[in-house]
């Protein structure tokens, strides 16, 4: 008899048990789902805001006559513009359907940070600068209101915690018509068919490729192939999966994956995209938007990964020449070096994750497009003789670099490179070896995060 009641009183325990343990389970995932929204909402809100204050910023500039004033209106713009951009690659929609809008926001802030060099140097804003700077306007208005429909519509309770459960991370890989975040960006990036062409100063910009004619040559690789160039790259260890994206057609065409790592604790789970040129099978791009929390590597630590990383993906003689920081994430500028001549146009640009050295971002664009082995010839100067066309005011460090920089009319001129500085500032100057001419002056501004050029 006992026997009979220990049974039921048994199963009535247990079933106590698990139906305790199984709402445990229920409210800690709800509680980490919760958590995960009120991230994403958090996020959202930022680049809400950060496209908000550019649409104000650029309005102001319409109107403002003070080149001084103008000056803290560029760099609230540019910094909000990188940041817009940073959340944005955060979002769980996939990367080719908001290509226009990164780059929209990476050209703005670019753009904007150029035309800080005219306030620097008293200049007033012409007819060409106000007619792009409207449209700019128009385009960040536009984006600002989608934003704003797509927390109204869409991005409530429900369907933003339905984003983060297992079944619905494979239901974002669906088309637009599952998924109202990329619907609203898809229907953005549709009308951003052309916005103005971003012609802004600086050796180092996106212009000097764009009447470049791309030097890669060599046989057509097959998917196949560019897949197992993928894997190379990011290794084979760290890689759970490789999806097939659209191919990329362009300056350099492309076949685009998106990488599944294998890593997908402590943050490292996103999606990694990347690029491989259709000719030859160089590696022209990589995005992984992976959260990087904590910094363990010094800025020289950093590089002397990189610069290994380079060397071992048969990117030879690329040496760094700037940075700049953002967060956790440092951005490096490699620089080619045929002998003892640096060549500016052939430019690497590399994101390196702080944590532990990972490359989070690559683009070889300007390299693939650009890199040959030039004829140089000896310079017609000497270096002291192009050292005396310097300012008399300007004091110049001893020593100077020969380098090839690009002009706008998309030809490369042989120049003597010297650091000066003149009252705490300091100055890049850049004399031809075969005239003695002044060709550019460029100013380093020094800020916490790095070193930029203007």
């Amino acid at each position: 008899m006992k026997r009979k009641m220990i049974l039921p009183t048994v199963l009535a325990i247990a079933l106590i048990i698990t139906s305790s343990w199984g709402y445990m389970q229920y409210q800690q995932k709800n509680k980490y789902y919760t958590y995960l929204d009120n991230q994403f909402q958090r996020m959202y809100y930022d680049l809400m805001g950060s496209v908000e204050t550019i649409t104000t910023d650029l309005s102001k500039l319409m109107v403002s006559s003070q080149t001084k004033e103008n000056m803290v209106l560029y760099s609230n713009i540019w910094q909000n513009a990188y940041n817009a951009q940073e959340k944005l690659g955060q979002f769980p929609i996939k990367h080719v359907g908001i290509s226009k809008t990164e780059k929209f926001l990476s050209q703005l802030g670019d753009y904007t940070f150029a035309m800080a060099q005219k306030s620097i140097d008293d200049q007033v804003l012409g007819d060409k600068d106000l007619n792009n700077l409207e449209k700019l306007h128009n385009y960040a208005l536009d984006l600002s209101k989608d934003l704003h429909d797509l927390r109204k519509e869409a991005l409530n309770s429900n369907v933003t915690k339905a984003y983060f459960s297992k079944k619905s991370s494979k239901e974002l890989n669906k088309g637009a018509k599952d998924n109202p975040v990329q619907l609203k960006f898809d229907q953005f990036e549709e009308r951003m068919v052309e916005y103005p062409e971003l012609i802004y100063d600086g050796p180092f910009s996106e212009h000097v490729i764009e009447g470049a004619r791309p030097r890669l040559q060599g046989d057509k690789i097959t998917q196949k192939e560019a897949e197992k160039k993928v894997i190379e790259f990011l290794g084979g260890g760290k890689v759970e999966k490789v999806e097939k994206s659209a191919n990329a057609k362009g300056r350099i065409d492309t076949y685009s994956f998106t990488v599944i790592p294998k890593n997908k604790t402590g943050g490292k789970g996103n999606p990694i995209y990347i690029d491989i040129s259709q000719r030859k099978g160089y590696v022209v791009s990589v995005l992984n938007n992976r959260e990087v929390k904590e910094a363990k590597l010094s800025k020289e630590e950093a590089i002397k990964k990189v610069s290994s990383f380079l060397a071992k993906k048969g990117f030879a003689n690329m040496h760094p020449s700037y940075t700049l920081r953002y967060g956790n994430v440092l951005l490096i500028n490699y620089v080619y070096k045929q002998g003892d001549v640096w060549m500016y146009p052939d430019l690497i640009k590399v994101k390196v994750a702080l944590d532990n050295g990972d490359v989070v971002g690559f683009d070889s664009t300007h390299f693939l497009t650009l890199n040959y082995k030039r004829s140089l010839g000896e310079p017609k100067i000497s270096e002291e003789e192009a050292r005396k066309k310097i300012g008399m005011h300007a004091k110049v460090e001893e020593e100077s670099r020969l380098c090839i920089i690009p002009t706008q009319s998309f030809k490369e001129i042989y120049c003597y490179e010297f650091k000066a500085t003149y009252k705490g500032d300091t100055f890049l100057i850049y004399i031809n070896v075969d005239t003695g001419r002044e060709e550019k002056i460029l100013k380093l501004i020094k800020q916490e995060n790095g070193t930029l050029t203007m």
